[in-house]
Order: structure tokens, then sequence, then C-alpha cells
């Protein structure tokens, strides 16, 4: 594993994929991370907004066998990982957000596709004590793994390089694990959510996910499958 870690950076996604190529050629696990994010990247091209106490990293990573699957299973692995770490419990929202256990966000992970051995992950978490502004667009609250943690109190170089090495190493061994182990760490199950997709709204009961890591919904007793759309919580 190549790990390269900078005290500020404007974005270890965009440091990453611009010298993808230099980099593998050390080492084809690659691994950066920062003590400070000024540009992070969100989903949809969306910006990450870092806060002290948290973590920013992006690395590369061989796809799960169903690609699809890949931020469902960098998720979990993650919240195996806080689990044991800290002893903290974490949830996910379908389909790249983590979660507190009341259900604010702590964690979003975004997933490039390359090629058929390399995913680039941005991978970024509230670590530790933060303070939400007053006004802020989080529609389900913004929170941490540990709101008594600050810097002096962990190294986020260590803890990038700890849960990369757990990423490597702990992978699902068929998706019927994967599945078996998002419905238990899946916050909206069966609780009514709302869907954007197509252009188009969508309100029903989440009921779990398919072979694809696809959300399947229940709307008027029909199941619904979405592969790519945001998600809110309604209870």
């Amino acid at each position: 594993m190549y790990h390269q870690h900078f005290n500020i950076i404007p974005s270890t996604q965009i440091y990453l994929k611009d010298n993808l190529e230099t980099l593998k050629s050390k080492q084809k696990n690659v691994l950066i991370s920062c003590s400070e994010q000024t540009q992070g990247i969100g989903r949809r091209g969306n910006c990450w907004d870092t806060y002290p106490n948290s973590l920013a990293m992006s690395f590369t990573l061989k796809p799960n066998e169903n690609a699809t699957l890949t931020p469902l299973e960098i998720g979990l692995i993650t919240i195996n990982y806080f689990k044991k770490k800290f002893n903290k419990d974490l949830f996910l929202k379908w389909p790249n957000d983590l979660l507190t256990s009341d259900g604010k966000k702590c964690g979003g992970i975004l997933c490039q596709y390359v090629d058929q051995e390399t995913v680039v992950v941005g991978l970024g978490i509230n670590l530790g004590k933060i303070e939400a502004p007053e006004k802020s667009s989080y529609r389900h609250g913004l929170g941490s793994v540990d709101q008594t943690l600050e810097l002096k109190t962990f190294d986020q170089e260590k803890i990038s390089n700890e849960l990369y090495n757990n990423l490597l190493l702990e992978r699902f061994e068929s998706p019927k694990d994967l599945k078996e182990s998002f419905n238990k760490h899946c916050f909206h199950m069966n609780k009514d959510v709302f869907i954007f997709e197509d252009e188009k709204d969508h309100i029903g009961k989440f009921i779990g996910i398919g072979d694809n890591g696809e959300a399947l919904v229940d709307i008027d007793s029909t199941i619904h499958s979405f592969l790519s759309s945001s998600l809110t919580i309604l209870n």
C-alpha cells in the first residue's frame, strides 16, 4: 500500500484522479489522506463540507464483483471498523451516506469507476466534536461518530491508514452476506422514504436492496426499483 498524507489539500479526490497512473506505478493500492481539505467533492458534483475533527481520504479499490454494490460494501466495512475502534454504532442511508444512531449524517462515500480492477473512492467522515452551522442544508441533520473526540485525542493519518487496510482485507464473501449486513445496518428499513429519480417524485416504503444494490420501494403495493437516486427519510 502507498499512503500519502497532506496537512492541507484542496481535494484528496482530485489529487488522486489527476495523479492516478503515477501513484499506481508505486503500488496498486493507493491512499491519499489529509488533515484539512478545502474543496471536498460530494455526490452529483456537490461540495463536501469538511469540518475540524474529521477524516478526508481518497483511495483505489478493486470494485465488488458486482460493481454497483461497491459503495454499500465500503459503507458496511467502514461501519464495522468504527464499531471495533470506538464502539460506536453507525448506519447506512441508501445509497452512500453514513448516519449516527439518531439519524444524523456523519459521512459520505463517492465512487468513480475506472476499470475492472480500479474504482477511485472518496470518503469523508465527521469523526469527532463538531458544531453544525446555524443554517445548514442537511436534510437529516449533521452529526459525528463521537462528539467527545477532538484532534488532540486521535491521529487522522493513522486512522485513515487503519480504515483503508480494513477496506482492503475485509471484503464480503458473497452478495448474500452483503445484503444481510445491509438489512441490519440500514437506518430506514421499512420506513417511508421520498426518492427523486428521472425528474419525478416517488414516495413509498423502503423494503431493502436488490442484487445490484438498487433500492426496493413499495409504492401502493407494487415494488419499484431505483438504482441511482437521492433518498430522503420521511419517518
